[in-house]
């Protein structure tokens, strides 16, 4: 532990000690070794603000007495750099200090230790929690490759949910008797006592389109196999209160905050969805706040009694479904009974009906995918069950998940390389492909769905129903840029690379400084530019439309518009029989 500032012993016994306690959420390597960090991020990281908000709860308590107050700093790595020998000068100020590397996700647990070991190198107690490790811990303790490096960086460990425990890790960092490893997954949170969540400006602000996440509450009821959510958070839908989300919806709205991103892995399965879609449509009249919320729902969420008119009223403009697959058979193996093939189509419809920007899962490598399959499905997608945005995934078991605990337990062969399983990466072997054919398919599906044309019809389609246009066209734009270039997912992406030489992954070279930062100034100058372009096309494709709208030709640019009244019935050539075929 760093020695505490020379003082004289009245001045000591007079003030109140300092805990310092340093949050930072990291990134992951790409394929080069650089960090993924970015100017601005399109999507706000909120898990990082929720655990900062219990240690602000633990400070107003006065959770290690009167005589230590706590301090905290946030550090989204995504968009700030982490170099441990500089953050150390804001530590050596505490009495006591610890990191935490908060919600760690498995492509960023290799990043996770490497910013840990140095600060352990420092003298810093090093705590990394998240569901990598939780997830590993809950199904698959035993798999080596999940943990390999945790001994060498010499970092504790975290399983579970962090609420019930705040007060005795801030006892153990005090105390200098911080654990190895921490196993809270017996019972989870009672979130109905937690405290309330507090805005993170600091973060919004680093987003490009001042972005809050708000966390209604965790659990998902269904199973697909692929998930990890269920076996971290469980499968019983668990809630804040109600005063405890309008208290924060007025916080964020105080600040300037009106783009909402909740967070919980299904909306529509929160038994408080009515009263919070009340909540946002009182505080819209109230406080005059045009929201603009972003939800994720099962495909069955549009059956909920006044569900879609609910999210209306409460200023949802934008709508996240896991179809993962248009075909029975994939849909079967992934456990994803939910979704019905024969539905999706009204589904998307009524959704867009009501104004909504629809985004789509997709999982491109389940266990019947083939190239020729993959091609047909992205045609249905636009033509047929039209979605607005498609977020491709390359199949991947992910830690924590069903799937990777019985790929576990049958032996079969797995990237060891634990910065890979980010969903964009072949880790194991297809069934019916290699993986040079299977990678370069993922990437081919995104170059399938964003097109010129697609682009075209996407934007006829959002003015016909009254679609958010801005965020319609530069989402579309930026998704597709995102995968082209940078080959990253969109929602790990961001607005202007960097690449910083200086935290570069262990077994790549350090390059010299002006060679570097030349090559990145060009790339990203270039990079730009083409955004830029593809932008201004957008734009005045959606002036040519809104002309063609006029003139009552808009019609003409939406393929579905030319399908017949019947062609979606029981018997009649659909998206779901085409699928099953």
């Amino acid at each position: 532990m760093p020695a505490m500032p020379v003082t004289s012993d009245d001045e000591a016994s007079e003030r109140p000690k300092r805990l310092g306690l340093l949050l930072i959420k990291p990134s992951q390597y790409d394929d080069d070794g650089y960090v993924i960090q970015w100017w601005r991020s399109y999507i706000v990281t909120n898990a990082l603000a929720v655990v900062a908000s219990l240690f602000s709860d633990a400070s107003d308590r006065q959770a290690l007495g009167p005589d230590i107050t706590i301090e905290t700093r946030l550090i989204d790595e995504v968009v700030q750099f982490v170099h441990p020998d500089e953050l150390t000068g804001w530590l050596a100020e505490f009495d006591y200090a610890a990191v935490l590397l908060v919600a760690v996700q498995t492509s960023q647990f290799p990043r996770a230790l490497a910013i840990g070991k140095e600060f352990r190198e420092a003298g810093y107690p090093v705590i990394v929690g998240g569901v990598h490790v939780s997830g590993t811990y809950a199904m698959t303790p035993g798999w080596d490759v999940g943990f390999a490096g945790v001994k060498e960086a010499d970092v504790s460990l975290f399983a579970g949910e962090l609420e019930p425990h705040v007060d005795s890790l801030l006892t153990d960092i005090v105390n200098g008797t911080v654990k190895p490893f921490y196993n809270h997954l017996a019972a989870n949170a009672d979130l109905g006592k937690a405290p309330t969540q507090r805005a993170a400006h600091e973060l919004a602000a680093r987003t490009f389109d001042r972005y809050y996440g708000l966390e209604i509450g965790r659990g998902c009821p269904f199973v697909c196999s692929f998930c990890t959510i269920i076996n971290f958070h469980g499968r019983t839908m668990r809630h804040r209160t109600l005063a405890n989300i309008e208290s924060y919806l007025r916080e964020c709205a105080a600040g300037g905050g009106r783009t909402m991103l909740i967070t919980d892995d299904n909306f529509a399965r929160s038994p408080i969805w009515r009263d919070v879609c009340e909540i946002f449509a009182r505080l819209r009249r109230e406080l005059g706040v045009d929201w603009d919320v972003s939800i994720q729902v099962d495909a069955l969420a549009v059956r909920l009694e006044g569900f879609v008119e609910a999210c209306q009223e409460a200023g949802v403009t934008r709508v996240f479904i896991g179809m993962e697959s248009v075909r029975a058979d994939n849909l079967k193996a992934a456990a994803k009974g939910q979704n019905k093939v024969h539905q999706l189509r009204d589904m998307v419809m009524t959704w867009r009906r009501a104004g909504m920007i629809i985004y789509a899962g997709m999982i491109v490598g389940l266990p019947n995918d083939t190239p020729e399959r993959i091609a047909e499905d992205v045609r249905i997608l636009q033509d047929e069950i039209p979605v607005d945005i498609l977020s491709p995934f390359l199949y991947t078991p992910l830690p924590g998940s069903a799937d990777h605990k019985k790929m576990v337990a049958d032996g079969v062969p797995m990237d060891e390389d634990l910065n890979r399983y980010e969903t964009v990466h072949t880790v194991i072997d297809h069934p019916l492909m290699s993986r040079e054919v299977w990678q370069d398919l993922y990437w081919d599906t995104w170059q399938m769905f964003y097109t010129l044309p697609y682009l075209r019809t996407t934007i006829a389609r959002g003015l016909k129903h009254g679609l958010p246009m801005v965020a319609l066209r530069s989402t579309y734009v930026c998704s597709n840029t995102a995968a082209s270039f940078e080959r990253v997912h969109s929602g790990n992406s961001g607005a202007v690379r960097f690449r910083d030489r200086r935290t570069r992954r262990a077994g790549f070279p350090k390059e010299a400084a002006v060679p570097h930062a030349i090559r990145q100034f060009t790339r990203n100058s270039v990079i730009l530019s083409r955004i830029g372009a593809r932008l201004a096309y957008a734009y005045g494709l959606e002036l040519f439309l809104r002309w063609e709208q006029r003139r009552g030709r808009l019609d003409r640019y939406i393929p579905e518009e030319q399908v017949p009244e019947n062609a979606h019935e029981p018997g009649a050539t659909s998206p779901g029989t085409i699928a099953a075929e």
